[in-house]
């Protein structure tokens, strides 16, 4: 056994012994997905999990099990709980101080015949849910906050001291890092007015940024402007691309949500001066190139986006990046070990 062998043993021995650890959990729509990392940030070990139901005491279940099994996986049944922290981050409005869910529910089109059961979680507090559930001192946090955290530690953190990304899923979030520091505050990006007379939004309002962009919206409108039905953001994609009669109408579609999120960039940087915004969407929404047609149109119009800033802070790169549930849950875990255990997420 050579020298570096030797080393690598002791410092795993040393690490069992004092050592501080973070579970991430990431919450979608019935599934889970969940990683152990250590006190450098670095994943050991990760492991997925299906959700029957989404009431919300049947999740703290089966978020306890994944913790039991990534804790007994990587480190053994009987390691000591209170060197473990719990991160959570799901989709919706969190108090972070709280680990309250104030409300986390799937849209009104997600309802219905042959769709999923309607979930709505109202006031729920997680953090203290699942503290007891698994023995795990337990941080809850927004999913954007998270994909934010991962990126602070092993991405645009890296290139700039404040930076902005923003998460195109069902919805629209946005997390910011401002001078090394993430913004505690839940920033409603989703909810800016980039029209005073769009779309009526799910929350109530018109021409949210929402009523236009995110998966639910754009299939939304796709559906509204060609009278085609379809089953989600896949097969608006295809209909747009399809070179078919419908598609110039599916096409305005999706250049009207490009052109809202970068409505909304423009109020970061004119508000934060970002040096850099990561826009994390679905892979086939923001990979252009021959016979992409509606990727094409997103990213042109989102490529706009200095157009909606202050001049002087104009200055910013923009970056796509596809979706990855691990980044996610590697990002809760990340925030989990910051607020549980005090570790800065220093860039890598």
């Amino acid at each position: 056994m050579n020298e570096s062998h030797v080393q690598q043993i002791l410092h795993r021995s040393y690490e069992l012994d004092h050592g501080h650890y973070a579970v991430g959990v990431e919450v979608q729509p019935y599934k889970l997905m969940g990683v152990m990392a250590r006190t450098d940030g670095s994943v050991t070990a990760r492991a997925s999990t299906h959700l029957p139901e989404m009431e919300p005491h049947d999740v703290v279940e089966h978020i306890a099990g994944l913790v039991a099994r990534l804790v007994a996986d990587a480190l053994g049944s009987g390691f000591p709980r209170h060197r473990i922290c719990l991160g959570v981050q799901l989709g919706g409005p969190v108090e972070k101080t709280t680990g309250m869910v104030r409300h986390y529910a799937n849209g009104p089109d997600d309802r219905g015949k042959d769709k999923p059961p309607p979930y709505l979680w109202v006031d729920f507090p997680l953090g203290a849910a699942l503290r007891a559930a698994t023995g795990c001192v337990t941080a809850v946090e927004n999913d954007a906050h998270a994909f934010a955290a991962y990126e602070q530690r092993f991405g645009a953190g890296a290139d700039t001291d404040t930076f902005g990304v923003v998460l195109i899923r069902d919805g629209v979030g946005a997390g910011m890092v401002v001078r090394k520091e993430r913004l505690p505050v839940l920033m409603e990006f989703g909810h800016l007015r980039a029209s005073r007379r769009g779309r009526l939004c799910d929350c109530g309002m018109r021409g949210c940024i929402e009523s236009q962009a995110g998966n639910r919206a754009l299939t939304a409108v796709v559906t509204e402007r060609t009278g085609r039905r379809l089953d989600g953001l896949e097969a608006a994609i295809d209909l747009a691309d399809g070179g078919g009669a419908q598609a110039p109408l599916a096409l305005t579609a999706f250049r009207g949500a490009g052109a809202a999120i970068a409505f909304g960039i423009g109020q970061l940087l004119s508000l934060l001066s970002p040096g850099q915004v990561v826009v994390y969407a679905a892979r086939d929404l923001i990979t252009g190139g021959p016979g992409r047609l509606a990727a094409n149109a997103f990213l042109h119009e989102l490529h706009r986006f200095h157009a909606h800033a202050f001049h002087v802070s104009r200055h910013c790169q923009l970056t796509a990046k596809p979706l990855n549930p691990v980044r996610g849950a590697h990002g809760a875990a990340l925030i989990a070990l910051q607020s549980c255990f005090g570790v800065r997420l220093h860039p890598r």
